[in-house]
C-alpha cells in the first residue's frame, strides 16, 4: 500500500544553500562573481577563464613522504584535493594535479589523520578577481590556496584569533555584510565566526566576529556539519544569509535549527528556526522572487521503514519565511514520484537545484543512495540513483518526476560493486547554458561523475565526464576521493 505523507499547514522554516552565495542553481551564470577587477569572474573560477571549476578533496587518502634520508613514508589520512578545471568540453579528466601540505608552497606538513581537504569552500577572497580555495582538515587547521591565471598555487595557513577547539570544522563563504566582499564562516565544536574579507596575503582577514546562534550548537564531523550549514538569500536581498542545522539527537530526530540574516554589521540572531535535516538546497522554485529552502533529511522512519527519508520545501518570502504557507513534505511514495517508500532508501541523502529544462524554474534533484535492487534490499551491492522533480508557478510538484537509477542510459558502469550519488552539486562546466549534475561515486576506485542534461533531461542525451582520482606517486587512492564544494 503506499502511504502518504501529507502537506503541513504550517511553515516551519526557511533552509539555504548555494555555493557562490545567489539564488541560482550552484555553478550557473547566476553566481558570476560580482567582485574584483572581473565582474564575469565565477566564485570557482580558480584559474580566471571563463569557465567553472571543480575542487575535490581526498582526505583520507595517504601521502608519501620522503625524509632526508631517501626513505619514503605513507602518511594515513594526510589528505589532498585537486581541481578539475572547467573547459569548451566539461570536466578536466587527465592532468589533474595533487596538492598536499607537502607540496611546494603550501603550509604545514603532512600528518597522519589530519585529513587536508575534509572541507572546502570557494571565493574570491583577496579581491584580485580569480577565485581561491579554503581548506579545512579535522585538525584544527585552515588553509587559504589562492588563484593565479595558472589556477591554484601558493598558500598561506589562516590563524586562529580564537584558539578554539574545532577550528575549521565548517567552511562558508558569501558576501554577509554586502559590501562586494567575500567572507568566510568558520566553524568551532560548538559556534561559528564570521571572518570578513578581503583576505591580505598572510591570511589575515579585515576582521572577525562571533555569530550569535543563541545557544551552542555542537559539530560531531567535519562532513555532515558542512552539509547542515548553508548559505544563500533567504529574504530577496542583496546580502547572503546564514542557516545552521543542529545535530542529530538520534537515529530519527534532527535538532532545529536557526535562520541568521546577512547586513552591513554582520550575520545577525533571528527567531526564525527550521525543522532539521542532513542536507539543503536552495533556489527559486515557483519564480516569486524569493528563496525556497530544500531539507533532506535522510534518516527519517516511515511508518516502520527505518531510514526511508523524507524532502521538505518551505517557502521564501520578505521575511525570510512564509507563515502563510504549508510545507511540502515529499517521500518516494508521493504523488508522481516512480518509486515507494522502503527501508534504508535515505531518500533525501543529499539534495540540489538546477533549472535542467531551462523554462526558469529551477528543478530539485534528490539524490536515494540506499535505493537497491528489491531482492537484496539489505545486501550491499550495485545502487542508488536521483530524482527530479519539476519547479512549477506553484512551487515544487512530484508530477512528471523523473528516477534516474544508477544504470540510467548513458551512465557509466564502474567495475566491482559501486553506489551512486553522494554529495550532489549542479554546475555548469563547459559554458554550454545546460547545467551538468556532478557527484561522488563510491566504488573500488573513487570516481567523480560530470552527468550532462539537456532538456530537462539527465544522461542519455548528454554525455557524462568521469574523474578519476589523479595518478601521482605523492598519493595513495583512498575510499572518500569527492568532497566538493556545496
Amino acid at each position: 500500500m503506499r502511504r502518504h505523507i501529507h502537506h503541513s499547514v504550517a511553515v516551519i522554516a526557511a533552509l539555504t544553500t548555494l555555493t557562490g552565495g545567489l539564488l541560482g542553481a550552484a555553478g550557473t551564470e547566476a553566481e558570476a562573481a560580482t567582485t574584483g577587477p572581473a565582474a564575469t569572474r565565477y566564485a570557482d573560477d580558480f584559474n580566471g577563464d571563463g569557465y567553472h571549476d571543480l575542487a575535490i578533496g581526498a582526505p583520507n587518502s595517504a601521502v608519501n613522504v620522503t625524509g632526508t634520508d631517501g626513505v619514503t613514508t605513507s602518511v594515513y589520512s594526510a589528505g589532498y584535493v585537486t581541481v578539475s578545471y572547467g573547459g569548451k568540453y566539461g570536466a578536466q579528466k587527465t592532468g589533474l594535479k595533487v596538492i598536499t601540505q607537502n607540496s611546494p608552497g603550501i603550509p604545514g606538513d603532512p600528518t597522519a589523520n589530519r585529513a587536508f581537504g575534509a572541507v572546502l569552500a570557494n571565493g574570491d577572497f583577496n579581491g584580485d578577481g580569480y577565485a581561491d580555495l579554503a581548506v579545512g582538515t579535522r585538525a584544527e587547521q585552515v588553509t587559504l590556496i589562492w588563484g593565479s591565471a595558472t589556477g591554484l598555487k601558493s598558500a598561506t595557513a589562516m590563524a586562529d584569533p580564537q584558539k578554539k577547539p574545532g577550528y575549521g570544522v565548517v567552511l562558508k563563504a558569501g558576501d554577509f555584510t554586502g559590501d562586494g566582499k567575500t567572507d568566510l564562516v568558520v566553524g568551532y565544536s560548538t559556534s561559528l565566526r564570521l571572518f570578513r574579507g578581503p583576505f591580505k596575503a598572510d591570511g589575515t582577514p579585515l576582521s572577525t566576529q562571533s555569530v550569535d546562534l543563541g545557544r551552542d550548537y555542537p559539530v560531531f564531523g567535519a562532513e555532515d556539519a558542512q552539509n547542515r550549514i548553508a548559505v544563500g538569500r533567504i529574504n530577496k536581498g542583496a546580502i547572503d544569509d546564514l542557516v545552521v542545522l543542529g545535530e542529530r539527537r538520534n537515529y530519527d530526530e534532527a535538532m532545529r535549527g536557526r535562520v541568521l540574516l546577512g547586513g552591513t554589521s554582520g550575520l545577525r540572531f533571528t527567531p526564525v528556526t527550521i525543522r532539521g535535516g542532513g542536507s539543503v538546497a536552495i533556489a527559486d522554485f515557483d519564480k516569486d522572487g524569493y528563496g525556497d529552502i530544500a531539507v533532506g533529511d535522510s534518516a527519517v522512519q516511515i511508518d516502520t521503514d527505518y531510514g526511508a527519508g523524507v524532502v521538505r520545501v518551505n517557502y521564501g518570502s520578505a521575511n525570510g519565511v512564509d507563515d502563510t504557507r504549508g510545507v511540502r513534505t515529499f517521500t518516494e511514495d508521493s504523488d508522481g514520484l516512480p518509486g515507494t517508500v522502503e527501508k534504508y532508501d535515505r531518500f533525501g541523502n543529499s539534495v540540489a537545484a538546477a533549472d535542467l529544462d531551462l523554462d526558469g524554474y529551477p528543478e530539485l534533484i534528490i539524490g536515494a543512495l540506499g535505493e537497491r535492487k528489491a531482492t537484496c534490499e539489505h545486501c550491499y551491492i550495485t545502487g542508488g540513483g536521483f530524482y527530479v522533480l519539476k519547479g512549477t508557478s506553484k512551487g515544487v510538484t512530484g508530477i512528471g518526476a523523473s528516477w534516474y537509477a544508477h544504470n540510467a542510459p548513458g551512465l557509466p558502469t564502474p567495475a566491482g560493486t559501486f553506489r551512486i550519488p553522494t554529495l550532489l552539486k549542479a554546475t555548469d562546466l563547459n559554458n554550454d547554458k545546460q547545467p551538468e549534475l556532478t557527484f561522488a561515486v563510491e566504488a573500488g576506485v573513487p570516481q567523480v561523475w560530470s552527468v550532462g542534461t539537456k532538456d530537462g533531461k539527465v544522461a542519455g542525451t548528454a554525455p557524462t565526464r568521469v574523474v578519476n582520482p589523479p595518478t601521482d606517486s605523492q598519493v595513495t587512492i583512498g575510499y572518500q576521493f569527492g568532497v566538493l564544494v556545496r
